[in-house]
């Protein structure tokens, strides 16, 4: 089975696509998040020219994604066969709001602030008639301490970016000042990584260090999902609650 590339698709902002060089980092962290949490199924198959012009990437980065998706037993890499999805994630699933109150206020730095094509690995979880959508990085701190990375997709151009702000208490409260609808609920899936070499420098950890993987996808109370992010944050400093 080829990659699902589906009608509709996830946010613009107008203006030209983001550049060639898409980071390879980027491409695995997609295709991981796509397969933990069960849209790529176990012998699904990951065409290189296929990502390449789907994610407006090179043949480089997307090859180093795979080796690393290969490395950590998500895929195999077989010549003339290509790379297919290997194994079934065990999914799970955490559905609650939280916040920081516990922990003490979080900083959301800005890092990035790009276009992104509209693949249909984005548009399986958020429905969307346009051709570009809007990505977002933020480097996430706890005092002076960085503590993880997120990466986040935004349905509609016409918003302001995702600001976090530590005197709002929970995700509902925030999503509700920036979509203009209430808040309905979220998809998340939990999961365990080793920090590659960007991830690593943005984080000041080694390469190979534990990282927790969050996926959510967040939808007001018609349904209709708004936003679909993944963050990646440091093992040895943070736990998850509800």
């Amino acid at each position: 089975m080829e990659i699902p590339i589906h009608s509709r698709h996830p946010r613009s902002v107008g203006g030209a696509p983001g550049p060639r060089h898409r980071s390879a980092r980027l491409v695995h962290q997609l295709i991981r998040s796509s397969i933990k949490s069960g849209l790529l199924h176990e012998g699904d198959s990951l065409p290189e020219d296929d990502l390449v012009q789907q994610l407006q990437t090179t043949r480089q980065s997307v090859r180093f994604a795979l080796q690393l998706l290969a490395d950590e037993g998500l895929v195999t890499r077989r010549r003339r066969i290509g790379t297919l999805v290997q194994g079934k994630p065990v999914q799970i699933p955490m559905q609650d709001v939280m916040d920081a109150r516990t922990s003490g206020p979080l900083e959301y730095r800005l890092v990035g602030d790009n276009t992104f094509p509209a693949h249909g690995l984005i548009r399986s979880r958020m429905p969307t008639d346009r051709s570009q959508l809007r990505m977002i990085e933020y480097v996430i701190s706890s005092g002076s301490t960085r503590i993880g990375t997120l990466v986040a997709f935004q349905i509609d151009p016409n918003r302001d970016m995702f600001v976090h702000k530590p005197a709002v208490d929970d995700i509902a409260t925030t999503f509700e000042m920036i979509y203009g609808r209430p808040f309905g609920g979220m998809q998340t899936w939990i999961d365990a990584v080793g920090a590659d070499e960007e991830t690593a420098a943005l984080l000041g950890v080694s390469p190979g260090a534990s990282l927790l993987v969050r996926d959510q996808v967040l939808s007001d109370s018609d349904g209709v999902v708004h936003e679909f992010a993944y963050a990646h944050y440091r093992a040895d400093i943070v736990s998850f609650h509800s």
